[in-house]
């Protein structure tokens, strides 16, 4: 809420004007239900925080977000929380998602797209990713971040899509992504076949090599998060080692 003086009044007038909250339908909340209980605000300001203290940030006032698989949360809380950003660019392969957040939210900080992206578990109608695909936004940022969706990638569409975030992030940028981790594997295992990549696994050597091979630097990863069920899974913070060509 903010006043400003009113030039077609007399004498000095206090105009208000009142930010209504974001309230997101509840077919749109996408996060697995035990998650989802515990209340999509709580979850994403911890998130938020969370991502901020990874990457060395005080807040992120002075970031230009990149959120791919954005879901409806995070948007939700920035604004009916308040919480300091510089902009927010929200990707996502679910089309009604992207309508509705489109229409309703009236911010300029914010913005929105729709990524007819191939996934077997979300989108399976959709293009292959491949290094040479393009995400539908233009320019760059200074952090890009996707929560749960390498934990829906098989090794194929994840080393593509790092091959293709690495053109949209800033030489000072950075990576934050989280995955299921189990070194007891060589590589990589879809743990339940019957419903695919629902528990994507991969070893923390593996994945690292992909994340190397696509032009990134690894500089931490961390274990799940404490709360039960976890809010994260195992996450990296990864940095561009050269420029893009």
């Amino acid at each position: 809420m903010r006043g400003r003086t009113c030039p077609k009044c007399s004498r000095s007038a206090l105009v208000l004007r009142v930010r209504r909250p974001l309230v997101i339908p509840e077919e749109l909340h996408r996060n697995a239900p035990e998650v989802h209980a515990l209340g999509p605000e709580n979850t994403g300001s911890a998130l938020i925080r969370l991502a901020a203290e990874r990457l060395g940030l005080k807040d992120l006032g002075e970031s230009d977000v990149l959120d791919i698989g954005c879901g409806v949360r995070f948007t939700q809380v920035i604004i009916n929380r308040d919480i300091p950003i510089k902009s927010y660019t929200g990707i996502d392969v679910y089309r009604p998602l992207i309508d509705f957040l489109r229409r309703e939210v009236d911010d300029p900080r914010f913005s929105f797209f729709h990524w007819n992206a191939n996934n077997t578990k979300y989108n399976p109608e959709g293009l292959k990713i491949t290094p040479e695909s393009r995400l539908p936004v233009e320019g760059t940022f200074d952090v890009i971040w996707l929560f749960s969706v390498f934990t829906h990638l098989e090794p194929s569409d994840a080393s593509a899509l790092l091959a293709v975030m690495r053109k949209y992030v800033r030489p000072g940028g950075a990576l934050l992504f989280s995955a299921f981790l189990d070194d007891t594997i060589d590589s990589f295992e879809d743990r339940i076949p019957d419903y695919p990549l629902s528990f994507p696994c991969y070893s923390e050597r593996y994945l690292r090599t992909l994340v190397v091979a696509n032009g990134w630097s690894v500089s931490s990863v961390s274990p799940p998060s404490s709360e039960n069920p976890p809010l994260i899974q195992h996450h990296f913070v990864c940095r561009p080692t050269r420029p893009y060509p």
